[in-house]
């Protein structure tokens, strides 16, 4: 595993590589590089797609703020996790934006480091057996294994299903009924939040009670009858 920590502050950067070397060893995970960055300005300069599993962002820094590293990297890779660090809890929506996979609250507590990086692992080896799905697409277009991982959600209308898929706002249409979807995955993470809506658990960012919102900031309303199925799912993720 690569983490790269961008901080301006050096005694942030140490502090937080010390509590993230700590949970590697408590777990056991070995061959884990952490590189330290002390502005946007080098982590820009230094990254390459597929360089990091994780980096952590703090967002106010001069020059090229955590905001701006973001957008630079989303650009060009939208697997790496992103992590923002910062003095404001009211930020987190900002993480919409950049697909954020958490946020951490200065001052950082070893505590706070531990459950996120827990799911943080807990998703990356999920996703690592997610695996595909195969299906035959209308139009006579032939078969596609669609990689789980990137399916933000399935819609059906009639008796057609859509994968819309992460990244490329790639839209896959094949005929089938939105029930046997779910039963084919239902044990890869996909969750049912109305009658024509299937999530995957794994891009869900936050629960607004009627509604939750994917990483990617879009929002999807949730029927009543499925709320507590959905917070239970989300609750074991």
């Amino acid at each position: 595993m690569r983490v790269a920590i961008c901080d301006d502050q050096k005694e942030c950067n140490t502090k937080l590589k010390g509590m993230l070397k700590s949970y590697f060893r408590r777990m056991n995970i070995s061959n884990c590089v952490i590189d330290e960055y002390l502005s946007g300005e080098g982590l820009i300069e230094s990254f390459s797609t597929g360089m990091y599993d994780i980096i952590f962002l703090d967002i106010h820094m001069p020059g090229v703020t955590g905001e701006k590293a973001a957008e630079f990297i989303r650009n060009v890779d939208m697997d790496v996790d992103l992590v923002f660090v910062t003095n404001m809890s009211d930020k987190s929506l900002m993480g919409y934006n950049y697909q954020a996979k958490g946020f951490l609250i200065k001052q950082v507590k070893q505590e706070h480091v531990d459950l996120l990086m827990d799911r943080l692992i807990h998703v990356m080896s999920q996703k690592a057996h997610m695996g595909a799905y195969p299906i035959k697409l209308v139009g006579d277009k032939g078969m596609v294994y669609l990689r789980l991982s990137k399916v933000l959600y399935f819609s059906s209308r009639d008796k057609t299903v859509s994968a819309i898929c992460d990244g490329q706002n790639e839209t896959y249409e094949f005929r089938s009924q939105l029930d046997k979807v779910e039963e084919d995955l239902k044990k890869k993470g996909f969750i049912r939040i109305n009658r024509s809506l299937l999530v995957n658990s794994y891009h869900v960012f936050k629960d607004f009670g009627d509604s939750i919102a994917l990483s990617t900031g879009e929002r999807l309303e949730m029927s009543r009858v499925y709320r507590d199925s959905v917070r239970e799912a989300l609750r074991m993720e």
